[in-house]
């Protein structure tokens, strides 16, 4: 289970991206799966290219999009852990 204390980073091992306007599509090598990230799932994957701390990450992402602490950290984790899910993020 993710956390605001968690650390993670993306997992890019199997996966070919491309971007398509301000989206981003992956393709994961092992099973074959499409997965799109809209605009707001672009930047937390830019953000996750080193190993960051979730709690910063919000953080970083209450102050882009205008949002309060709680609302995004309910979202972001449920986010990333659709992401773990799919083996596009890993725990560090």
């Amino acid at each position: 289970m993710i956390t605001l204390d968690t650390t993670i980073q993306r997992n890019t091992d199997n996966l070919l991206t491309s971007e398509v306007g301000d989206e981003l599509v992956m393709m994961d090598m092992d099973g074959g799966n499409y997965i799109s990230l809209n605009k707001t799932g672009r930047v937390i994957w830019e953000q996750i290219e080193q190993p960051v701390k979730v709690g910063d990450m919000v953080n970083r992402l209450t102050t882009r999009f205008d949002i309060d602490k709680e609302t995004c950290a309910a979202d972001t984790l449920e986010y990333l852990e659709n992401m773990l899910a799919q083996k596009v993020i890993t725990v560090a």
